[in-house]
């Protein structure tokens, strides 16, 4: 009876068994760093086989565009000039087509590998993609943050649904079948939050959402990450000489790399190394504090509220800005939480609370609505470092047999793994 019981759960819970699922790093931290490689990724020919069409080598040229869009009326600091607009990456096809958004996870850009990745792929399968940066990258904070202090969902995400409907009408509504809508990391919880917006607004009417390795509790999870760092060195300046220590490192390895961004690509480029557990850790941490770092400098500057640089200063293009990013980076998560976030949000409104905060940026504040929203799918790994067995718990329980729960793969590790993007393609084409 047993025999029988285990491949029965493991259905129930949209879980692989292990022995079927061949992604090669079995260790959380490896996979987290080293994510998929080249000869695991699903092969684009499976995707759509080549034809004809595809001899033509100037077949796409120009298909991917790196575009921009202002939205804003205000002005900008002189350090920030070049962040005025919101930059973010479309790859149209030449007919109607449904049309798939794609949301960074935390601190990266539109431009981050996963992000490019999947607008490889789906624009290959036929869809209009656009991908775009996380709300607490810095062009973003500087362009399109109604508030520019990023970190409350609500917020963020009434700030994405924003600029969201106006990229849809720059492409033309008449040349989009339907809208559908991926994020991965913080990217995916957003993606949960814009669905019930998007239910209220009525405004973009998505068809389908996956939701790839979220966060449940935005909080819970940023400090995980932030303790990875903070749990392996002394103090606050041994972290910050960590810091650039790798940084150093990361310049060196960029030298000969096109991956130029922080975020996923920062862990990226360092994959062809050999790490201990605990360097792995730190490094997973140190990719995350200076995503963290850049954040909460942009927005200081952009605010003027004197958190990192002296409040009535206007850091200009000619200061050396080493002195900024080295208080920047001795900054927590939950430092930031406590004495930026936070006060910011009790200013707004004074019936705000810390408990209050905490729970609008959990899934669980829409938990009623998740669970009645068949067209929404999430797909994360039992060994994710932003997540706890309560979380998965929670996620089984919400979601269901649209929860797809994978054995192994760390933090978004194996997204470009072939087994995963061939779920993902099978959610969207359905």
């Amino acid at each position: 009876m047993r025999r029988f019981l285990l491949p029965l759960i493991c259905v129930m819970l949209g879980v692989l068994p292990a022995h079927a699922y061949d992604y090669p790093f079995k260790d959380p931290y490896a996979a987290t760093v080293m994510g998929t490689l080249p000869e695991d990724e699903l092969p684009l020919s499976s995707v759509r086989p080549p034809g004809f069409r595809d001899l033509n080598p100037l077949r796409d040229l120009g298909a991917v565009r790196v575009r921009e869009i202002l939205m804003h009326d205000r002005p900008v600091p002189e350090l920030l000039w070049y962040d005025d607009a919101l930059q973010y990456s479309t790859a149209l096809q030449r007919r109607r087509a449904p049309l798939l958004f794609v949301i960074a996870g935390t601190g990266s850009s539109y431009d981050s590998a996963n992000c490019r990745y999947l607008q490889q792929v789906f624009h290959r399968a036929g869809f209009h993609v656009v991908t775009l940066s996380s709300p607490t990258y810095p062009n973003f904070v500087v362009s399109t943050s109604s508030t520019q202090v990023p970190g409350f969902i609500p917020q963020d995400v009434a700030d994405l649904y924003r600029c969201m409907n106006a990229i849809a009408d720059e492409i033309g509504r008449d040349q989009i079948i339907s809208v559908n809508l991926t994020g991965y990391s913080l990217g995916g919880t957003q993606a949960a939050f814009l669905a019930e917006l998007d239910s209220r607004e009525k405004r973009l009417g998505f068809r389908k959402i996956l939701m790839i390795n979220p966060a449940v509790n935005l909080m819970a999870s940023a400090m995980r990450l932030d303790r990875l760092l903070a749990d392996n060195v002394r103090d606050r300046a041994d972290a910050a000489h960590k810091v650039a220590h790798l940084v150093e490192e990361l310049s060196a390895a960029y030298k000969s790399s096109s991956e130029v961004n922080f975020g996923d690509d920062f862990l990226y480029s360092l994959g062809g190394r050999t790490f201990t557990e605990t360097e792995l850790k730190i490094l997973i941490g140190v990719a995350f504090r200076v995503s963290l770092a850049n954040m909460v400098f942009t927005s200081d500057v952009c605010t003027g509220a004197g958190y990192i640089a002296p409040r009535g200063h206007a850091v200009t293009r000619e200061e050396s800005l080493s002195s900024y990013m080295d208080a920047a980076v001795g900054v927590t998560f939950e430092d930031y939480v406590e004495e930026y976030l936070l006060p910011f949000l009790a200013f707004k409104d004074p019936s705000m609370t810390r408990e209050r905060a905490i729970a609008a940026c959990s899934l669980e504040s829409i938990a009623a609505y998740l669970r009645k929203s068949s067209h929404i799918k999430v797909m994360t790994n039992r060994d994710d470092l932003i997540l706890t067995k309560e979380d998965l718990s929670f996620l089984s329980a919400t979601f269901g047999p649209r929860f797809k729960l994978y054995p192994i793969g760390g933090h978004c590790g194996n997204l470009r793994y072939r087994d995963n993007v061939a779920v993902m393609l099978d959610f969207f084409q359905k």
